[in-house]
């Protein structure tokens, strides 16, 4: 009876040890299937992604570039004046109706830059319908009497940016020196104010100080590209031989000191060694 048990058992052992295996392979065989299955459905998957970003791409593309449905409405300017905007927008052409990613943001820019009234330009597009510009003016350190005898407003970096009919309050204007001829002669026409000579007249404005800078009335800027300021002050009128580039911060201290001492001229050209007579 004992031997008959134990064989029972071991039968019943071997029978639960071949179930198990043939269930084990009948998993694995699934979870193969399941990831090859997986593996089928990848390419389609990204496919299908791909696809999408192709038409979503598509459809902004035709949104910006050719509907009727994103187009410019609106020419936003900033940077200045209220009454200066219509210039700004004549001068920068960009049409209204036109489909707003088809602006050319940077042939606008360009178009502003080259009428030289503005240092700094940009232009951007805020969607859906606005272009915005943004500007910033030049500012008149000095007005130019050129050849023609017409005034050429000067910025601070010494570019001609306008061309007025009278200086503006409280901007000088610079006139070109006599230019002697070639025989010594003082009496030959001015000369033409040089961008060298345009720069020093600009620096020694500039390192005036403000009351100083307030009574300068008129400024020649020699061929040699020397500076002489014409003051206009309380005691009457003055004039500073300033000279050339260089040293500005010490001329400018020297005039003041000097403005307090009698005479109607105050020589600065040679800083070590300034005069007044």
């Amino acid at each position: 009876m004992k031997t008959r048990t134990r064989h029972s058992s071991g039968l019943l052992r071997a029978g639960g040890t071949a179930g198990s295996s043939r269930t084990g392979r009948r998993s694995a065989r699934d979870r193969f299937e399941r990831r090859a299955a997986a593996a089928r459905r990848r390419p389609k998957l990204l496919a299908g992604i791909a696809l999408g970003l192709v038409v979503l791409v598509g459809g902004l593309l035709w949104l910006g570039w050719f509907s009727s449905w994103v187009t410019v409405t609106t020419v936003r300017v900033e940077g200045t004046r209220a009454s200066a905007a219509p210039e700004v927008r004549r001068v920068a052409q960009v049409r209204m109706g036109t489909p707003i990613m088809r602006v050319d943001t940077e042939a606008v820019a360009q178009r502003l830059i080259e009428h030289r009234i503005y240092s700094t330009v940009a232009v951007s597009r805020r969607l859906p319908h606005t272009i915005v510009i943004s500007v910033r003016p030049r500012i008149a350190a000095l007005a130019l009497k050129n050849a023609a005898g017409d005034l050429e407003l000067v910025d601070e970096d010494g570019v001609r940016f306008r061309t007025v009919a009278a200086a503006p309050e409280g901007v000088p204007v610079v006139t070109p020196g006599p230019d002697p001829g070639t025989d010594g002669s003082p009496d030959s026409a001015p000369a033409q104010v040089t961008p060298a000579g345009l720069k020093a007249a600009v620096r020694a404005v500039r390192a005036l100080d403000a009351t100083t800078r307030g009574e300068v009335s008129e400024i020649t800027v020699t061929a040699a590209d020397h500076v002489t300021l014409s003051l206009s002050t309380k005691a009457g009128r003055r004039t500073v031989v300033w000279g050339g580039q260089g040293a500005e911060q010490t001329k400018s201290r020297l005039v003041a000191i000097l403005a307090e001492q009698p005479g109607t001229v105050i020589d600065v050209s040679v800083p070590s060694s300034p005069i007044t007579r």
